[in-house]
């Protein structure tokens, strides 16, 4: 869910044991593959990774390498549940296309015609478009996850419904279809209007209507009720694996949230590679849907950098070597990536339970042996944590004036007083602040994505904001 995520190892990964499932034939480059993966996790220190490859219409490969969890000793498998983060938009996509497909919506008719009672304070939203949601031109805030989940607040089964009234209640970034931003709430409103127009929650509809025609047994955005989760971890510099929970939530879940295996993530790219056309030979869309799904229609910026064009749910350009067509996910602890490749007939996933991009060329490297390349170099792990200037000596008055909960692109993050400095729960990680001024503080983490990270608090207005290394402006909550 995350917006830059580290699409470290893409993928599929998706939930519950499949025990008994035959494996699939051995691929003539298994040996190869098994090698390369392996070593990239050795070379990067990532605890575990499941890939599967999707040659036509079927799947050639499916593995699970490293370890689940450190602690126990438990192996990643490709039926290890993973929380697959922002690949859960093109599924959410997909759950819109069924009920076009059933005449039951249409991508360009004002959304408030499915959800009249929500009122947008901004009289702009009146525009806005099921299409506008699913590539992120809706002109919503960003938005995010929360902090990480816990499982006794998950049973709200008005989670969405709120999180929908408080976005209404804010003033769009600009008049749908007139910009870009990826936006987490676009796609919980997204989510909000299957449920409305469905008559059911949107976890029980993802589950009838698009995990159980496509074959996902292992599948379910009712991420609470998942035992046996793999084990997410933070990359750090003298702890290399940091074990934490992923940031999920249930108001989010249609945005980042499904639970889901590796096994399963190839039948979704088994459907997607071939028009519709599910593993076991049903139909699950129409063609045309699923090429509309998978058409680039929106200018955007690739969370893996530069320049993409945004489909309903996937980004589109040419970023390996061919047509390509991808998503990435992340929770904080678990990264997922999916690779589609139209003219070549190959699709690729990958799950990892660490975000590291410098595992990135591991996805090229796959690409490259699939089609009977060589192996690309993956470079080994290295870092220094970045120096943390002195402490800058402010009043206690000056430290209450920042302190309290702010909503922010990174979910929502309290800053609170503790003697003489402020600590935040900066992406569900307790981590202290060091005061480099009387408004600008640092983190000092051994967490490599935290480390050196800087926080400036200001007014604006009636209001109390801070910024996050120049960007993510988070506004102050009322208490």
């Amino acid at each position: 869910m995350l917006r830059r995520l580290s699409l470290i190892g893409p993928v599929v990964l998706m939930l519950a044991s499949c025990a008994g499932e035959a494996a699939p034939p051995p691929a003539p480059y298994t040996v190869a593959l098994d090698q390369a993966i392996e070593d990239a996790l050795a070379r990067r220190e990532i605890p575990g990774a499941a890939v599967v490859v999707v040659e036509g219409d079927r799947v050639s490969y499916s593995r699970g390498h490293g370890k689940a969890d450190l602690e126990t000793g438990r192996p990643m498998t490709d039926s290890t549940p993973i929380v697959i983060g922002s690949t859960s938009k093109p599924i959410t996509g997909l759950a819109v296309l069924r009920l076009v497909q059933q005449n039951a919506v249409a991508l360009d008719t004002p959304i408030a015609r499915y959800i009249p009672e929500v009122r947008f304070a901004d009289p702009r939203a009146e525009t806005m478009t099921l299409r506008h949601l699913l590539t992120n031109r809706s002109g919503l805030p960003v938005g995010f996850s929360g902090p990480a989940y816990q499982r006794p607040s998950i049973v709200d089964d008005g989670a969405l419904e709120r999180l929908v009234g408080t976005m209404a209640a804010e003033p769009l970034l600009f008049a749908p279809g007139e910009g870009y931003a990826y936006s987490n709430r676009g796609w919980a409103l997204a989510g909000y209007v299957v449920q409305r127009v469905s008559g059911l929650s949107i976890e029980t509809f993802l589950s009838r209507e698009v995990f159980a025609p496509l074959g996902m047994t292992s599948t379910t955005l009712e991420f609470w009720t998942v035992p046996n989760l793999t084990t997410g971890y933070r990359d750090g510099y003298r702890t290399r694996n940091h074990p934490g929970l992923p940031s999920v939530a249930r108001d989010y879940g249609p945005s980042g949230m499904v639970v889901s295996t590796a096994r399963d993530m190839a039948r979704l790219l088994v459907a997607m590679l071939n028009d519709g056309r599910t593993e076991d030979g049903r139909q699950f869309l129409t063609p045309e849907l699923i090429r509309e799904a998978l058409r680039g229609q929106a200018p955007a910026e690739s969370e893996l950098g530069g320049p993409t064009h945004y489909g309903l749910g996937w980004e589109v350009d040419s970023s390996f070597g061919a047509l390509t067509v991808k998503k990435a996910g992340s929770v904080s602890t678990m990264v997922t990536f999916w690779v589609i490749l139209p003219e070549r007939r190959t699709a690729v996933g990958f799950a990892f339970n660490r975000e590291d991009y410098g595992s990135i060329p591991l996805v090229g490297s796959v690409l490259s042996i699939v089609a009977g390349g060589e192996a690309m170099p993956v470079a080994p792990w290295s870092g220094t944590p970045p120096a943390i200037p002195a402490p800058v000596g402010i009043s206690g008055a000056a430290l209450d004036r920042w302190a309290g909960r702010y909503d922010t692109r990174f979910g929502y993050t309290s800053f609170t007083r503790q003697g003489d400095s402020l600590v935040t729960d900066f992406e569900g990680v307790d981590s202290r602040l060091v005061a480099t001024s009387d408004s600008t503080f640092v983190i000092d983490s051994d967490i490599v994505k935290h480390a050196g990270r800087v926080f400036t608090f200001r007014r604006r207005g009636a209001a109390t904001v801070v910024s996050i290394d120049k960007d993510s402006l988070g506004v102050r909550m009322a208490p």
